[in-house]
């Protein structure tokens, strides 16, 4: 079947993913339907038009780590989701891991991929040190990919002045929650997290800075309550300096 639009794709890789593939033929055979999805002309212009023109489907876009993230679609069994990134020029998206494999397709213009992999064991919170790898620029219809965690380290640019839109099929996460990004000037890493839940993050990190009992109170309480792990990791991380 001919890939013309996002319907045709979303039925196409839905039914490959019903094989039970591994995540290497996943890779390997799932870029190749994300190359006939991000090669077919058109299909995104009304979600650009609706982008700009419609208040109601933009106030109901997905509320993401990435501020230039437009979610495309979400398959029903959560096995995989199809979004479009659109990259300004001359600004530099931070390096950054992802929680799930991930297949990458150019739409518009170029964009430069650099991979990296990190090179300190993550035992000591807040370092984070990374090497780059290799990169490349790909045109309309390129396609790249990235791995859960440590081995989906990478930073997306645009190329030549001219704005770049990439569609990104993700898998079920192995790491929920948040993102990682990493800074190479100075060795750090820290935890990115979506708008709505960063307010929550933010206040557990200053009740580590409270010295007072009813804030150790709180965390335990939110530690207890909650039944998302990165929650427990960020109200552990609080409540150990406070000892």
């Amino acid at each position: 079947m001919k890939i013309a639009d996002l319907n045709d794709f979303t039925r196409v890789f839905q039914t490959f993913l019903d094989q039970g593939p591994e995540q290497k033929q996943i890779i390997e055979e799932g870029r190749d339907i994300v190359k006939e999805l991000v090669s077919a002309p058109g299909w995104l212009n009304e979600t650009l038009e609706q982008l700009i023109l419609d208040n109601d489907f933009l106030d109901g876009q997905w509320h993401s780590v990435d501020p230039n993230e437009i979610t495309l679609f979400r398959s029903s069994d959560r096995s995989f989701s199809v979004r479009a990134f659109i990259w300004e020029p001359r600004r530099f998206y931070p390096i950054h891991d992802h929680g799930s494999w991930g297949l990458v397709g150019v739409y518009f213009n170029q964009a430069r991929e650099r991979k990296f992999e990190r090179i300190d064991d993550g035992s000591i919170e807040g370092q984070g040190e990374v090497r780059l790898t290799g990169e490349g620029i790909l045109g309309k219809g390129g396609t790249t990919y990235v791995l859960p965690i440590n081995d989906g380290i990478h930073q997306v640019e645009a190329v030549d002045d001219l704005a770049a839109v990439t569609i990104h099929v993700y898998g079920k996460p192995v790491r929920t929650g948040y993102i990682q990004l990493y800074n190479v000037h100075n060795h750090t890493v820290y935890r990115a997290y979506p708008p709505n839940v960063l307010q929550r993050i933010l206040a557990i990190r200053t009740l580590g800075s409270v010295n007072e009992p009813w804030a150790v109170q709180v965390l335990q309480e939110a530690r207890n309550k909650t039944k998302k792990d990165f929650v427990k990791m960020e109200c552990d991380i609080s409540l150990s300096r406070r000892y």
